[in-house]
């Protein structure tokens, strides 16, 4: 009876400050990684086209075009590579992260080849719904400059988009607001890691298409998140689906 009240208390204890680092990496990641990798870029290329008007540059606009097309491809996996490696060391140092061995069982690929096809369905009803309304359907603009991306270097941007994104963004609204942050909460869990996943796929541009698409699925993600209780199935799942979209794209292109 002792050793059970101890061990409550000792996870009350815990609790809030496994939340309170949970809450600091999230608001560190989006002050240093999104408002601060943003403006490095805006900087870089008001830098470019100061340095190009002052010196009189032998570049025609295509040129610079093409420079700053190539350099916010780079910027970005940069970005993704050192995000990923500050989200390991802070949590890791903070005792959020515990590492162990990736165990994927056949139920699990079962559920994330169902997740894929979750998305694909609910992706097709939201569209169907908007058509029937009149409303306006387009294409993200985060889907558009990751397509615009693949076009100028394809395998920078396989990496970025196919592999870090995915870990990082499973890392912050799976792990994050659903296992460390709503761990006792995980309906309200999905529901609000669900929502920003949603919204941070909006930096590129707001659209109400664009959060339903994306915030469904990260609804998805979340329930097998919450299912399995193993981060790696949300991660492969988010791997499976932008790897065939991907795919998708690039073979559309030849």
């Amino acid at each position: 009876m002792n050793s059970e009240l101890q061990t409550n208390s000792l996870k009350n204890i815990l609790l809030p400050n496994e939340r309170k680092s949970a809450l600091k990496t999230l608001g560190y990641y989006i002050l240093f990684f999104i408002i601060g990798t943003n403006l490095l870029v805006i900087f870089s290329m008001i830098w470019l086209v100061i340095f190009h008007r002052l010196f009189d540059f032998n570049l025609s606009d295509l040129q610079i075009n093409s420079f700053i097309d190539n350099f916010g491809v780079y910027a970005d996996l940069i970005s993704d590579a050192l995000s990923l490696y500050w989200l390991y060391y802070y949590t890791k140092k903070h005792g959020i992260l515990t590492l162990r061995k990736i165990n994927l069982t056949w139920k699990d690929i079962l559920l994330i080849i169902g997740s894929f096809i979750a998305i694909t369905l609910f992706s097709y009803g939201i569209t169907t719904v908007f058509d029937l309304f009149n409303a306006s359907v387009q294409t993200p603009n985060n889907q558009t400059v990751v397509e615009d991306y693949l076009k100028i270097s394809p395998l920078p941007m396989i990496i970025s988009a196919v592999f870090l994104a995915p870990l990082k963004e499973e890392w912050l609204t799976r792990k994050l607001i659903i296992g460390s942050i709503f761990k006792n909460h995980p309906v309200i869990g999905v529901i609000v890691s669900s929502l920003c996943f949603g919204l941070l796929h909006m930096i590129a541009g707001f659209s109400i298409f664009g959060l339903l698409q994306y915030s469904l699925a990260g609804l998805l993600f979340g329930i097998l998140y919450v299912r399995t209780k193993k981060i790696e199935v949300s991660i492969a799942a988010h791997f499976l689906n932008n790897f065939i979209s991907i795919c998708i794209f690039y073979f559309s292109l030849k």
